[in-house]
């Protein structure tokens, strides 16, 4: 697996890029709905992911003249999704 810095620093990609962000956002939304009208039992997780995904999906959306925005949603999605992790390893250590 490659990681390019210069990929996340990029201007916004438009809807091709952001198609599959907004898609499987709406998924983790759909999932979490479901369980909480069914079983009354929906999960927190579910949200964050559902939260990370769309604010990707969202950068991607932006005018290619609002790099900077797109960079800021960009790192407040990953800073959701490592907050995610720590929840679960703290939870899973203690």
């Amino acid at each position: 697996m490659d990681i390019y810095i210069s990929e996340f620093f990029s201007e916004p990609g438009g809807w091709d890029e952001a198609r599959i962000s907004i898609g499987s956002s709406l998924a983790f939304f759909g999932i979490y709905a479901s369980f909480e009208l069914l079983y009354n039992s929906g999960s927190l997780p579910l949200l964050v992911l559902g939260g990370a995904t769309a604010l990707s999906g969202i950068a991607e959306l932006l005018p290619k003249n609002r790099r900077r925005s797109a960079i800021v949603l960009r790192v407040t999605a990953i800073v959701l999704l490592v907050a995610l992790i720590a929840t679960a390893l703290r939870s899973l250590l203690s």
